[in-house]
């Protein structure tokens, strides 16, 4: 156990970064395009947030990374673990009187109660409950939407993610309306659209969508339901006279990352079909990494094929934080029934395309394609969390860090006397 000037020290340290990170503070929501800040947007931190800022915003800081910037991370935090162990060793080696079989044993005991914490850690940021930060828009004609989610019913969805647990992150997260897109079932998004308000301004809303694979590439279908699935893969200039007919303009279809962008199906002259718009941001990990290694890609097809760029929670139940929002202005949106707002959402994208949608993320950093930045992600993670702390937070962080250290000191026993029987400290 870390001796209690060890703590104090620590604690020390803890409480100058976040006071000095005050002086370089940034907004925790930027403009995923420009990577600047955007006026008349925040985050907005519940209360139960604010109080358990130091486990909410390093679980938040660690769902924003991609699989390498987490590796990178774990990588870095057994690094530090072997350096400190090393010191300790040094230290205290005129002090132990141990085996060296003894000794060795002491030092397996210890490696796996910090690998037993660091696994704690990632499952409690993946499975278990907590508060979400929240997405706030001061223009009242912004409606924020999520273009891609799951449910239970999708085959690789949490098990406990049902449509109205879906529809609860949705809401907390700040969402105006999320699509169901679930594998090969509309039964999630039937279910939880049973749910929604009678006008879109009273309450979250839910709509229809798929998640399907077209020309060996993952797409989702804004808006789409059962009767009209099939005509997702037909050319719409023929008649069947045995099917429904397509009522509604075709889906809007978005290009999904993780993926082999070599396949996106380009729009064609009409935007009958092919893709409309494309993930600038996905929520899933590897969706992450790939937004950031072909960042510069996925700018160059918007740009040339005249694609929307969205951002996509790509949510299976897993963690509760949210990465990204799509933003668009819907003049009267409020007022609207669910299905009139999917005919909005979805008409603002075919008809503005590039110029539709404004993502805005968590300000997060990135490790690109260099190898520098990626062995310094932890660093990096831990100064882009404390600057983008709001001041309530870092009460929080300063009243916590101390309540932990009195704990620590106090389990270490008075000052000059070892933590247990029969030797020194452990630790």
């Amino acid at each position: 156990m870390p001796s209690r000037r060890a703590t104090r020290a620590a604690a020390s340290v803890i409480t100058l970064l976040v006071l000095l990170s005050w002086i370089a503070a940034a907004s925790p929501v930027r403009d995923a395009l420009t990577l600047a800040s955007v006026p008349g947007v925040r985050l907005m931190r519940p209360f139960w947030y604010v109080v358990l800022a130091p486990a909410c915003t390093v679980l938040d800081a660690l769902t924003l990374l991609s699989v390498r910037q987490n590796l990178a991370v774990i990588l870095s935090l057994a690094l530090i673990y072997v350096l400190w162990r090393i010191v300790r060793w040094f230290a205290g080696r005129r002090l132990a009187r141990r085996s060296a079989l003894r000794s060795a044993l002491r030092e397996l005991r210890l490696a796996l109660r910090a690998l037993g914490v660091l696994v704690a850690v990632y499952g409690i940021g993946i499975v278990a409950p907590r508060p979400m930060a929240a997405l706030r828009v001061s223009d009242p004609d912004a409606v924020i939407v999520d273009v891609h989610s799951h449910t239970n019913y999708s085959h690789d969805g949490r098990a406990d993610f049902s449509p109205r647990v879906n529809r609860a992150w949705h809401r907390a997260a700040g969402f105006d309306v999320a699509y169901i897109t679930d594998h090969r079932s509309f039964d999630g998004a039937t279910e939880a659209m049973a749910l929604n308000p009678r006008v879109a301004g009273d309450s979250i809303v839910m709509l229809s969508g798929l998640e399907f694979v077209m020309h060996n590439s993952h797409l989702v279908a804004l808006g789409l339901t059962a009767p009209d699935e099939r005509w997702l893969y037909v050319d719409r200039q023929k008649t069947h006279p045995n099917w429904p007919p397509l009522v509604r303009p075709p889906p809007v279809l978005i290009q999904t990352i993780p993926e082999n962008l070599d396949n996106l199906p380009p729009p064609d002259s009409s935007g009958t079909h092919g893709v409309l718009g494309i993930e600038l941001s996905d929520g899933a990990p590897r969706g992450i990494e790939q937004a950031q290694r072909d960042r510069a890609r996925i700018l160059h097809l918007s740009d040339s094929l005249h694609l929307a760029l969205v951002a996509a929670s790509n949510n299976h139940g897993w963690g509760r934080t949210a990465v990204a929002w799509s933003v668009l202005r819907i003049p009267g949106w409020r007022a609207l029934t669910p299905d009139s707002l999917d005919d909005a959402i979805q008409r603002r994208i075919r008809t503005a395309r590039r110029q539709a949608v404004q993502v805005i993320e968590r300000r997060s950093p990135s490790a690109d394609r260099s190898r520098v930045a990626l062995s310094a992600t932890l660093p990096a993670v831990a100064w882009n969390l404390f600057v983008t702390l709001s001041p309530v937070e870092r009460v929080s962080w300063i009243v916590w860090v101390w309540i932990v250290a009195a704990l620590i000191g106090r389990a270490a026993g008075p000052p000059g006397e070892p933590a247990g029987r029969g030797g020194p400290p452990e630790g």
